[in-house]
């Protein structure tokens, strides 16, 4: 018998992809966090472990709120869903999308594909969400976008603070890696 019948995980998927599309006209990710139950749990991986965020007031004011600012305007239409409804589980996959982005020389879109996968609490909430993307690539379609000159200051300066922990992480690694020969 499964954990939650499948036709509440389809309605809860529809609530959380009207939601999203919400948020993406609006440019105010922090409703998604209604979304999410009291003591719910999200991370994403980034250098040197995870970002982890617990409870929903949290969830709205990191993961939803201080993370997404910056990117107002962006859309993250999902791609595709798969429904696990005997172990009450979500997965899908989503493109980030900057707003008038034009296209690629070659003329491809400007996009990088992440994925989430989420674990349903029931009453219509996630109890838990990991977001999967590859952080280099996503930093280089960052770079990407600041070249062409279609990030918001905030995004700019968000980027600014990200390469300084980026170039202390790696300073911090090349005088490891060089005790590493010397001795």
């Amino acid at each position: 018998m499964p954990k939650y019948p499948r036709q509440e995980l389809e309605k809860m998927v529809a609530l959380w992809l009207e939601t999203n599309a919400r948020a993406e006209r609006t440019g105010n990710w922090r409703p998604l966090a209604d979304l999410y139950t009291e003591d719910a749990y999200y991370c994403w991986d980034i250098p040197g472990g995870l970002y982890e965020a617990r409870g929903r007031e949290n969830i709205r004011a990191t993961c939803v709120g201080e993370a997404m600012d910056p990117y107002a305007g962006w859309t993250y239409p999902y791609d595709k869903i798969v429904i696990d409804e005997e172990k009450g589980e979500c997965f899908g996959s989503w493109w980030q999308t900057p707003p008038g982005a034009p296209a690629r020389p070659d003329g491809s879109k400007m996009r990088i594909i992440g994925a989430s996968w989420f674990r349903y609490g029931g009453d219509s909430r996630w109890c838990e969400q990991r977001d999967f993307y590859d952080f280099g690539r996503t930093m280089e379609f960052i770079d990407e976008c600041a070249d062409r000159g279609i990030l918001s200051e905030l995004a700019l300066q968000r980027r600014s603070e990200r390469n300084k922990r980026l170039i202390q992480m790696l300073e911090q690694r090349l005088a490891y890696l060089r005790k590493s020969i010397e001795a």
